[in-house]
């Protein structure tokens, strides 16, 4: 992971842990990647993006400085969930602004972009797709819960689209672990909370069920493809609602054991990702990874 950043761009970001040791871990397969292979690489723009400064302009976006340049020299992994961005609705609407606007104007992927216009109607079409499709599961999640208001254009919030730069941007294994804790942790522990959980469906929606949403849309352009209705209920199979709720369920057992009244310090939480695919935490840092552990829960 993280192959396309560079060390430098990584080394200089300020208010980061750079004594920190990175974190290896084994990389995932799951039998669905084949079919991603070129949403997630060839036409995947978040890939050259630096986790950190995602994270940044995520968090400060609005649409008042949404034609602003970022300073990246300001860049910060200490953001907690109780921060009020958290909760700050991100609809399709501001989603699309913030891709064209911050994304593909980011100095990491401006010129490349220019250049490749075709990869860069994709890779935008791509995305908003896969938000959509989380914005659906969302919904569905929440009239589940009994909730009649649920909105699926309304419904993803910022705290949802930090899952895209844990899943899809470039960058060191040990600061996405370090922001996770630092957004759920309270008085340094991290414990089982509604928020975390909340997280964790959209992590899991986003490269499951997302992605099929993403794979069966952009099937009208040549570069990606045709489908089969056939071909898309196999890739759906694995990811509906209720697989990605119970994937969050045998996560939180994972990290909180089975009464979920564990807590734990960051060296505990960080020691999770390591050690043997099956018995780690590090599904968690990408699309492979995920789609790996749903299916090997729903087999």
């Amino acid at each position: 992971m993280g192959k396309l950043c560079s060390k430098k761009v990584q080394t200089i970001t300020s208010n980061l842990i750079e004594t920190e040791r990175e974190i290896k871990v084994t990389p995932y397969k799951s039998k669905r990647d084949k079919e991603y292979e070129l949403l997630e690489n060839k036409y995947n723009y978040f890939r050259k993006l630096n986790f950190a400064d995602y994270f940044y302009s995520l968090v400060i976006f609005s649409n008042e400085n949404a034609t602003l340049e970022d300073d990246y020299n300001k860049t910060n992994i200490n953001y907690s969930m109780n921060d009020p961005f958290f909760d700050d609705m991100f609809s399709e609407e501001i989603f699309q602004s913030f891709l064209e606007n911050k994304i593909l104007k980011h100095k990491s992927i401006y010129v490349d972009a220019l250049n490749n216009e075709k990869v860069k109607i994709i890779f935008k079409e791509e995305f908003l797709a896969i938000n959509n499709g989380l914005g659906i599961k969302l919904t569905q999640n929440a009239e589940g819960k009994g909730d009649p208001f649920a909105d699926k254009n309304t419904i993803v919030k910022k705290g949802d689209a930090i899952a895209y730069g844990i899943l899809y941007c470039c960058g060191a294994n040990y600061i996405k672990i370090r922001a996770l804790f630092n957004l759920f942790q309270e008085n340094g522990q991290l414990k089982s909370s509604g928020k975390f959980s909340d997280f964790l469906l959209s992590l899991y929606i986003i490269p499951s069920y997302g992605m099929v949403n993403a794979r069966h849309k952009l099937s009208k352009f040549d570069e990606i493809g045709g489908i089969e209705k056939e071909k898309l209920k196999e890739l759906a199979k694995d990811c509906e609602l209720a697989a990605c709720q119970n994937m969050v369920e045998v996560t939180n057992k994972l990290i909180f054991g089975e009464d979920l009244s564990l807590s734990l310090s960051y060296e505990t939480f960080k020691g999770l990702f390591q050690g043997e695919k099956d018995k780690s935490l590090a599904f968690m840092l990408s699309p492979s990874g995920v789609r790996y552990m749903l299916e090997k829960l729903n087999v």
